[in-house]
Protein backbone atom coordinates (compact mmCIF):
# COMPACT_ATOMS: atom_id res chain seq x y z
CA UNK A 1 0.00 0.00 0.00
CA UNK A 2 2.65 2.53 0.79
CA UNK A 3 3.97 2.06 -2.46
CA UNK A 4 0.61 2.35 -4.02
CA UNK A 5 -0.09 5.52 -2.37
CA UNK A 6 3.60 6.91 -3.42
CA UNK A 7 3.14 6.67 -6.86
CA UNK A 8 2.38 9.75 -8.72
CA UNK A 9 -0.78 11.06 -10.43
CA UNK A 10 -1.27 13.32 -13.94
CA UNK A 11 -3.93 14.71 -15.45
CA UNK A 12 -6.38 15.85 -12.18
CA UNK A 13 -6.95 19.00 -13.68
CA UNK A 14 -10.71 19.79 -13.09
CA UNK A 15 -11.61 20.45 -16.29
CA UNK A 16 -10.61 17.37 -17.69
CA UNK A 17 -13.65 15.78 -16.59
CA UNK A 18 -15.78 17.68 -18.87
CA UNK A 19 -13.98 16.39 -21.78
CA UNK A 20 -14.79 13.34 -24.05
CA UNK A 21 -12.49 10.67 -24.13
CA UNK A 22 -11.83 9.58 -27.89
CA UNK A 23 -10.42 5.98 -28.93
CA UNK A 24 -8.50 4.86 -32.30
CA UNK A 25 -6.70 2.31 -33.27
CA UNK A 26 -3.07 2.94 -34.10
CA UNK A 27 -0.02 1.44 -35.10
CA UNK A 28 2.20 1.15 -31.98
CA UNK A 29 5.12 -0.40 -30.12
CA UNK A 30 4.78 -2.14 -27.27
CA UNK A 31 6.19 0.70 -24.75
CA UNK A 32 4.41 3.39 -27.22
CA UNK A 33 1.72 5.74 -24.83
CA UNK A 34 2.77 3.34 -21.65
CA UNK A 35 3.56 5.59 -18.44
CA UNK A 36 5.14 5.42 -14.96
CA UNK A 37 2.18 7.50 -13.52
CA UNK A 38 -1.44 6.59 -13.42
CA UNK A 39 -4.23 9.06 -13.65
CA UNK A 40 -7.36 9.78 -11.09
CA UNK A 41 -9.85 6.66 -10.47
CA UNK A 42 -12.80 8.82 -12.03
CA UNK A 43 -11.13 8.81 -15.29
CA UNK A 44 -9.72 5.51 -15.26
CA UNK A 45 -13.54 4.32 -15.06
CA UNK A 46 -14.22 6.49 -17.58
CA UNK A 47 -11.77 5.32 -20.01
CA UNK A 48 -11.73 2.01 -19.82
CA UNK A 49 -15.31 1.08 -21.01
CA UNK A 50 -14.44 3.37 -23.88
CA UNK A 51 -11.30 1.32 -24.90
CA UNK A 52 -13.65 -1.62 -24.55
CA UNK A 53 -16.25 -0.18 -27.09
CA UNK A 54 -13.63 0.43 -29.49
CA UNK A 55 -12.29 -2.94 -29.82
CA UNK A 56 -15.61 -4.64 -30.12
CA UNK A 57 -16.82 -2.45 -32.72
CA UNK A 58 -16.75 -3.98 -36.42
CA UNK A 59 -14.10 -1.71 -37.62
CA UNK A 60 -10.80 -2.91 -36.29
CA UNK A 61 -8.15 -2.64 -39.32
CA UNK A 62 -7.03 -6.10 -40.75
CA UNK A 63 -4.37 -8.15 -40.18
CA UNK A 64 -0.94 -7.00 -40.38
CA UNK A 65 1.82 -8.31 -42.52
CA UNK A 66 4.53 -10.23 -41.18
CA UNK A 67 6.60 -7.50 -42.29
CA UNK A 68 5.61 -5.00 -39.99
CA UNK A 69 5.06 -7.55 -37.10
CA UNK A 70 8.91 -8.53 -37.26
CA UNK A 71 9.39 -4.98 -36.86
CA UNK A 72 7.85 -5.19 -33.11
CA UNK A 73 4.69 -3.26 -34.44
CA UNK A 74 0.42 -4.20 -33.47
CA UNK A 75 -2.79 -2.60 -33.00
CA UNK A 76 -3.40 -1.27 -30.34
CA UNK A 77 -6.92 1.01 -29.06
CA UNK A 78 -5.08 4.31 -28.22
CA UNK A 79 -7.24 6.62 -25.70
CA UNK A 80 -7.04 10.45 -25.19
CA UNK A 81 -8.63 13.23 -23.55
CA UNK A 82 -7.17 16.43 -24.84
CA UNK A 83 -5.03 15.85 -27.79
CA UNK A 84 -2.12 18.49 -26.35
CA UNK A 85 -1.60 16.07 -23.72
CA UNK A 86 -1.05 12.41 -23.40
CA UNK A 87 -2.25 9.41 -25.00
CA UNK A 88 -2.53 6.01 -23.28
CA UNK A 89 -2.52 2.34 -24.74
CA UNK A 90 -5.52 0.26 -23.97
CA UNK A 91 -2.81 -2.00 -22.52
CA UNK A 92 -2.07 0.65 -20.15
CA UNK A 93 -5.83 1.91 -19.31
CA UNK A 94 -6.15 -2.20 -18.44
CA UNK A 95 -3.58 -2.07 -16.01
CA UNK A 96 -4.64 1.42 -14.52
CA UNK A 97 -7.72 -0.56 -13.32
CA UNK A 98 -6.00 -3.09 -11.81
CA UNK A 99 -4.24 -0.57 -9.86
CA UNK A 100 -7.73 1.06 -8.25
CA UNK A 101 -8.56 -2.58 -7.72
CA UNK A 102 -5.88 -3.28 -5.72
CA UNK A 103 -5.35 -0.27 -3.79
CA UNK A 104 -9.03 -0.47 -2.87
CA UNK A 105 -8.57 -4.18 -1.72
CA UNK A 106 -5.59 -3.19 -0.04
CA UNK A 107 -7.92 0.06 2.42
CA UNK A 108 -10.08 -2.89 2.68
CA UNK A 109 -7.89 -5.03 4.02
CA UNK A 110 -7.16 -1.82 6.90
CA UNK A 111 -10.75 -1.81 7.38
CA UNK A 112 -11.12 -5.39 7.79
CA UNK A 113 -8.24 -5.19 10.30
CA UNK A 114 -9.85 -2.78 12.23
CA UNK A 115 -13.35 -4.66 12.55
CA UNK A 116 -11.54 -7.95 13.38
CA UNK A 117 -10.11 -5.71 16.33
CA UNK A 118 -12.68 -5.11 18.49
CA UNK A 119 -13.09 -6.43 22.12
CA UNK A 120 -15.37 -9.40 21.07
CA UNK A 121 -15.81 -10.39 24.59
CA UNK A 122 -18.14 -7.73 25.14
CA UNK A 123 -20.43 -8.95 22.26
CA UNK A 124 -23.07 -11.23 23.54
CA UNK A 125 -24.81 -13.78 20.89
CA UNK A 126 -25.97 -16.97 21.11
CA UNK A 127 -25.76 -18.24 17.95
CA UNK A 128 -25.04 -22.02 16.56
CA UNK A 129 -23.55 -21.58 13.01
CA UNK A 130 -20.54 -23.91 13.13
CA UNK A 131 -20.31 -24.35 16.92
CA UNK A 132 -18.68 -27.73 16.43
CA UNK A 133 -16.00 -26.30 13.67
CA UNK A 134 -15.12 -23.47 16.15
CA UNK A 135 -14.93 -25.54 19.38
CA UNK A 136 -17.53 -23.19 20.77
CA UNK A 137 -20.33 -25.73 21.72
CA UNK A 138 -21.70 -26.76 24.90
CA UNK A 139 -19.66 -24.56 26.39
CA UNK A 140 -20.34 -21.18 28.72
CA UNK A 141 -21.39 -17.83 27.46
CA UNK A 142 -17.98 -16.46 29.05
CA UNK A 143 -15.86 -19.34 27.32
CA UNK A 144 -17.59 -18.37 24.14
CA UNK A 145 -17.06 -14.96 24.32
CA UNK A 146 -13.45 -15.80 25.22
CA UNK A 147 -13.27 -18.59 21.94
CA UNK A 148 -14.33 -15.35 19.94
CA UNK A 149 -11.92 -13.20 20.94
CA UNK A 150 -8.99 -16.13 20.56
CA UNK A 151 -10.87 -17.01 17.22
CA UNK A 152 -10.50 -13.11 15.89
CA UNK A 153 -7.03 -13.04 17.16
CA UNK A 154 -6.25 -15.91 14.90
CA UNK A 155 -8.11 -14.72 11.28
CA UNK A 156 -5.88 -11.23 11.88
CA UNK A 157 -2.31 -13.64 11.84
CA UNK A 158 -3.92 -15.15 9.02
CA UNK A 159 -4.59 -11.45 7.69
CA UNK A 160 -1.11 -10.47 8.10
CA UNK A 161 0.70 -13.25 6.25
CA UNK A 162 -2.10 -14.00 3.66
CA UNK A 163 -1.53 -12.40 -0.16
CA UNK A 164 -4.50 -11.70 -2.48
CA UNK A 165 -4.11 -15.26 -4.26
CA UNK A 166 -3.33 -17.70 -1.41
CA UNK A 167 -6.12 -19.62 -1.47
CA UNK A 168 -8.32 -22.08 1.13
CA UNK A 169 -10.15 -25.34 0.26
CA UNK A 170 -12.52 -27.00 2.35
CA UNK A 171 -11.19 -30.13 3.93
CA UNK A 172 -13.62 -31.81 1.77
CA UNK A 173 -11.99 -30.54 -0.59
CA UNK A 174 -14.98 -29.09 -2.72
CA UNK A 175 -14.76 -25.62 -1.89
CA UNK A 176 -12.08 -23.13 -2.82
CA UNK A 177 -11.64 -19.53 -2.29
CA UNK A 178 -8.97 -16.87 -2.96
CA UNK A 179 -8.02 -14.22 0.13
CA UNK A 180 -8.73 -12.04 -2.59
CA UNK A 181 -12.11 -13.26 -2.15
CA UNK A 182 -12.67 -12.95 1.30
CA UNK A 183 -10.77 -9.60 2.26
CA UNK A 184 -13.81 -6.27 2.14
CA UNK A 185 -16.51 -9.20 1.49
CA UNK A 186 -16.97 -10.83 4.90
CA UNK A 187 -16.50 -9.18 7.47
CA UNK A 188 -18.76 -6.03 6.80
CA UNK A 189 -19.68 -6.84 2.90
CA UNK A 190 -22.06 -8.30 0.88
CA UNK A 191 -21.06 -11.96 0.18
CA UNK A 192 -21.09 -13.35 -3.54
CA UNK A 193 -21.13 -16.95 -4.29
CA UNK A 194 -17.53 -18.15 -3.28
CA UNK A 195 -18.07 -17.62 0.70
CA UNK A 196 -21.14 -18.77 0.28
CA UNK A 197 -20.64 -22.42 -1.95
CA UNK A 198 -17.36 -22.84 0.89
CA UNK A 199 -19.31 -23.19 3.60
CA UNK A 200 -22.21 -25.17 2.25
CA UNK A 201 -19.42 -27.46 1.61
CA UNK A 202 -18.04 -27.57 4.79
CA UNK A 203 -21.42 -27.79 6.51
CA UNK A 204 -22.60 -30.64 3.94
CA UNK A 205 -19.14 -32.55 4.48
CA UNK A 206 -19.77 -32.44 8.33
CA UNK A 207 -23.39 -33.19 7.98
CA UNK A 208 -22.29 -36.54 5.66
CA UNK A 209 -22.56 -37.74 1.80
CA UNK A 210 -23.39 -34.87 -0.99
CA UNK A 211 -22.95 -34.45 -4.01
CA UNK A 212 -21.96 -30.60 -5.76
CA UNK A 213 -23.33 -29.21 -8.35
CA UNK A 214 -22.36 -26.39 -10.59
CA UNK A 215 -22.89 -22.75 -9.18
CA UNK A 216 -24.82 -22.42 -12.91
CA UNK A 217 -27.29 -25.20 -13.02
CA UNK A 218 -30.12 -22.69 -13.30
CA UNK A 219 -28.43 -20.84 -16.05
CA UNK A 220 -27.05 -23.55 -18.06
CA UNK A 221 -29.21 -26.71 -17.04
CA UNK A 222 -28.84 -29.27 -14.26
CA UNK A 223 -26.72 -31.83 -14.50
CA UNK A 224 -27.36 -35.85 -15.52
CA UNK A 225 -29.47 -37.56 -13.26
CA UNK A 226 -27.41 -38.39 -9.87
CA UNK A 227 -27.01 -42.25 -9.47
CA UNK A 228 -28.22 -42.28 -5.51
CA UNK A 229 -31.94 -43.07 -5.67
CA UNK A 230 -34.43 -40.31 -4.11
CA UNK A 231 -35.13 -42.40 -1.37
CA UNK A 232 -32.05 -42.41 0.08
CA UNK A 233 -32.30 -38.39 0.21
CA UNK A 234 -33.83 -36.80 2.46
CA UNK A 235 -33.50 -32.89 1.81
CA UNK A 236 -33.08 -31.51 -1.32
CA UNK A 237 -31.66 -27.12 -0.24
CA UNK A 238 -31.63 -24.73 -3.01
CA UNK A 239 -30.39 -21.59 -1.89
CA UNK A 240 -30.23 -19.10 -4.85
CA UNK A 241 -29.15 -15.10 -5.43
CA UNK A 242 -32.10 -13.84 -6.70
CA UNK A 243 -32.19 -12.66 -10.23
CA UNK A 244 -28.83 -12.94 -10.97
CA UNK A 245 -26.18 -16.08 -11.70
CA UNK A 246 -27.72 -18.82 -9.60
CA UNK A 247 -25.44 -20.02 -7.22
CA UNK A 248 -23.87 -23.89 -6.34
CA UNK A 249 -26.11 -26.62 -6.16
CA UNK A 250 -25.34 -29.07 -3.71
CA UNK A 251 -27.04 -32.21 -2.42
CA UNK A 252 -25.84 -33.14 1.06
CA UNK A 253 -26.91 -36.41 1.65
CA UNK A 254 -30.33 -35.28 3.20
CA UNK A 255 -30.72 -32.08 0.86
CA UNK A 256 -29.58 -30.15 -1.76
CA UNK A 257 -27.89 -26.82 -1.42
CA UNK A 258 -28.18 -24.55 -4.45
CA UNK A 259 -27.71 -20.71 -3.15
CA UNK A 260 -29.82 -18.21 -4.97
CA UNK A 261 -28.90 -15.06 -5.71
CA UNK A 262 -32.52 -13.37 -5.99
CA UNK A 263 -31.89 -9.46 -7.14
CA UNK A 264 -28.96 -7.00 -6.38
CA UNK A 265 -27.17 -9.86 -4.69
CA UNK A 266 -30.21 -10.86 -2.43
CA UNK A 267 -29.76 -14.86 -1.50
CA UNK A 268 -32.21 -17.39 -0.39
CA UNK A 269 -32.75 -20.71 -0.76
CA UNK A 270 -35.07 -23.57 -1.36
CA UNK A 271 -35.47 -26.71 0.38
CA UNK A 272 -37.34 -29.97 -0.53
CA UNK A 273 -37.95 -32.01 2.29
CA UNK A 274 -38.31 -35.61 0.08
CA UNK A 275 -40.05 -38.84 2.56
CA UNK A 276 -40.10 -42.29 1.46
CA UNK A 277 -42.63 -44.77 2.61
CA UNK A 278 -41.29 -48.21 1.84
CA UNK A 279 -44.26 -49.91 2.71
CA UNK A 280 -46.67 -47.63 0.26
CA UNK A 281 -43.99 -47.17 -2.49
CA UNK A 282 -44.45 -43.15 -2.09
CA UNK A 283 -42.47 -40.84 -2.25
CA UNK A 284 -42.96 -37.04 -0.78
CA UNK A 285 -41.77 -34.19 -1.85
CA UNK A 286 -42.42 -30.68 0.51
CA UNK A 287 -40.89 -27.68 -0.48
CA UNK A 288 -39.64 -24.72 1.96
CA UNK A 289 -38.63 -21.82 0.65
CA UNK A 290 -36.84 -18.73 2.51
CA UNK A 291 -35.48 -15.40 1.94
CA UNK A 292 -34.25 -13.55 4.69
CA UNK A 293 -36.19 -10.25 4.19
CA UNK A 294 -39.31 -12.07 4.46
CA UNK A 295 -40.63 -10.22 1.28
CA UNK A 296 -43.74 -11.36 -1.11
CA UNK A 297 -42.04 -9.52 -3.99
CA UNK A 298 -39.14 -11.85 -4.20
CA UNK A 299 -41.91 -15.36 -4.28
CA UNK A 300 -42.10 -15.34 -7.83
CA UNK A 301 -38.61 -15.28 -9.13
CA UNK A 302 -37.79 -17.90 -6.53
CA UNK A 303 -41.19 -20.02 -7.62
CA UNK A 304 -39.61 -20.24 -10.91
CA UNK A 305 -35.91 -21.82 -9.68
CA UNK A 306 -38.63 -24.41 -8.72
CA UNK A 307 -40.57 -24.68 -11.32
CA UNK A 308 -39.25 -24.05 -14.36
CA UNK A 309 -40.15 -21.68 -17.60
CA UNK A 310 -42.81 -23.32 -19.77
CA UNK A 311 -42.23 -23.20 -23.53
CA UNK A 312 -45.57 -21.69 -24.28
CA UNK A 313 -47.79 -19.86 -20.70
CA UNK A 314 -50.84 -17.67 -21.33
CA UNK A 315 -50.45 -18.00 -25.53
CA UNK A 316 -46.52 -16.71 -25.04
CA UNK A 317 -43.89 -18.72 -26.60
CA UNK A 318 -40.76 -18.38 -24.48
CA UNK A 319 -37.36 -19.95 -23.56
CA UNK A 320 -38.09 -23.29 -22.03
CA UNK A 321 -36.01 -24.30 -18.86
CA UNK A 322 -36.21 -26.81 -16.56
CA UNK A 323 -36.24 -25.61 -12.59
CA UNK A 324 -35.22 -28.04 -9.72
CA UNK A 325 -38.19 -29.69 -9.49
CA UNK A 326 -37.65 -30.85 -13.41
CA UNK A 327 -34.41 -32.31 -12.02
CA UNK A 328 -36.38 -34.33 -8.98
CA UNK A 329 -38.74 -35.78 -11.75
CA UNK A 330 -36.34 -36.76 -13.75
CA UNK A 331 -34.40 -38.44 -11.23
CA UNK A 332 -37.27 -40.10 -9.92
CA UNK A 333 -38.56 -41.13 -13.52
CA UNK A 334 -35.15 -42.48 -13.76
CA UNK A 335 -34.34 -44.42 -10.81
CA UNK A 336 -37.37 -45.05 -8.80
CA UNK A 337 -40.55 -45.47 -11.84
CA UNK A 338 -42.27 -48.09 -9.86
CA UNK A 339 -42.88 -45.81 -6.99
CA UNK A 340 -45.65 -42.67 -6.84
CA UNK A 341 -44.03 -39.27 -6.61
CA UNK A 342 -46.22 -36.62 -4.46
CA UNK A 343 -45.46 -33.17 -4.80
CA UNK A 344 -46.88 -30.87 -1.98
CA UNK A 345 -47.50 -26.69 -2.39
CA UNK A 346 -44.82 -24.96 -1.57
CA UNK A 347 -44.62 -23.36 2.09
CA UNK A 348 -42.39 -20.13 2.62
CA UNK A 349 -40.44 -20.00 5.64
CA UNK A 350 -41.36 -16.86 7.38
CA UNK A 351 -38.70 -16.40 10.32
CA UNK A 352 -35.70 -15.63 10.58
CA UNK A 353 -35.84 -12.22 9.43
CA UNK A 354 -32.56 -10.20 8.47
CA UNK A 355 -31.92 -6.97 10.67
CA UNK A 356 -31.80 -3.68 9.06
CA UNK A 357 -28.36 -3.29 6.82
CA UNK A 358 -27.47 -7.39 7.78
CA UNK A 359 -25.93 -9.73 5.39
CA UNK A 360 -28.76 -11.95 3.17
CA UNK A 361 -26.06 -14.47 2.66
CA UNK A 362 -25.18 -14.53 6.24
CA UNK A 363 -28.69 -15.47 7.10
CA UNK A 364 -28.94 -18.10 3.95
CA UNK A 365 -25.83 -19.78 5.59
CA UNK A 366 -27.30 -19.92 9.14
CA UNK A 367 -30.20 -21.13 8.60
CA UNK A 368 -29.21 -24.00 5.98
CA UNK A 369 -26.79 -25.01 8.66
CA UNK A 370 -29.84 -25.26 11.14
CA UNK A 371 -31.53 -27.38 8.68
CA UNK A 372 -28.88 -29.27 7.51
CA UNK A 373 -27.84 -30.32 12.08
CA UNK A 374 -31.90 -30.59 12.21
CA UNK A 375 -31.81 -27.43 14.94
CA UNK A 376 -35.75 -27.03 15.05
CA UNK A 377 -34.91 -24.27 17.57
CA UNK A 378 -32.66 -21.82 15.44
CA UNK A 379 -34.64 -22.49 12.41
CA UNK A 380 -36.95 -20.35 14.57
CA UNK A 381 -34.64 -18.05 16.07
CA UNK A 382 -34.78 -14.06 15.78
CA UNK A 383 -31.04 -13.15 15.08
CA UNK A 384 -30.14 -10.07 16.27
CA UNK A 385 -27.13 -7.69 14.73
CA UNK A 386 -24.13 -8.87 17.46
CA UNK A 387 -25.65 -12.62 16.25
CA UNK A 388 -24.66 -11.52 12.01
CA UNK A 389 -21.28 -10.30 13.70
CA UNK A 390 -20.32 -13.47 15.30
CA UNK A 391 -21.50 -15.48 12.58
CA UNK A 392 -19.31 -13.18 10.07
CA UNK A 393 -16.49 -13.85 13.07
CA UNK A 394 -17.28 -17.73 12.54
CA UNK A 395 -17.51 -18.06 9.22
CA UNK A 396 -14.64 -16.24 8.63
CA UNK A 397 -12.46 -18.19 10.98
CA UNK A 398 -13.98 -21.82 9.36
CA UNK A 399 -12.74 -20.45 6.03
CA UNK A 400 -9.16 -19.33 6.82
CA UNK A 401 -8.46 -21.53 9.90
CA UNK A 402 -10.59 -24.70 9.22
CA UNK A 403 -9.77 -25.29 5.69
CA UNK A 404 -6.23 -26.04 4.13
CA UNK A 405 -4.11 -23.41 3.16
CA UNK A 406 -2.37 -22.87 -0.71
CA UNK A 407 0.13 -20.61 -0.82
CA UNK A 408 1.54 -18.47 -4.14
CA UNK A 409 3.86 -20.78 -6.13
CA UNK A 410 7.56 -20.16 -6.49
CA UNK A 411 6.99 -18.77 -9.72
CA UNK A 412 4.23 -16.50 -8.59
CA UNK A 413 6.06 -14.75 -5.68
CA UNK A 414 8.71 -14.05 -7.52
CA UNK A 415 6.61 -12.29 -9.90
CA UNK A 416 4.88 -10.19 -7.46
CA UNK A 417 8.87 -9.51 -6.07
CA UNK A 418 9.59 -8.65 -9.51
CA UNK A 419 6.93 -6.33 -10.09
CA UNK A 420 7.30 -4.36 -6.48
CA UNK A 421 10.50 -3.33 -7.53
CA UNK A 422 9.99 -2.36 -11.10
CA UNK A 423 7.65 -0.17 -9.16
CA UNK A 424 9.96 0.85 -6.88
CA UNK A 425 12.59 1.76 -9.63
CA UNK A 426 9.55 4.09 -11.41
CA UNK A 427 9.23 5.89 -8.49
Amino acid sequence: MEVLEKYPVQLDNAYLRSRTITCHWELVRPADYTHNFVIPPDLTQSMQPAVTNTRSEKNKPGDLDESVKKQGLALEVVASIDPKMWKFSGQIVGALTGFYAVKAKGKSWFQDRKWLEQDWRKIDSDVDIFAIETNSAEISADSVRDRHQAMANEVIAKFTSSRLRTEFVTLSGGGIISFEHIAGSLCRGWLNDSPIDFCLDTIGAAVGNYIGLSSLSWALGWPRTPKSRLADIKLIVCARQIQGSPARLQAVRDLYVHPVNIRANHWGFIIACLKYDKAQQKLRVHTYMYEPLIDDDYHEEMETVWDGIAKVEGGEERKEREGLRGLVERWHEELMPESLLVMDRIEWVEVSQQPDFACCGIMVVAQVHNYLTENLERQQYQVTKNDVRVMRLRMLWTIMCYSQERVMSDSDTASTSQIRQQLLDQL
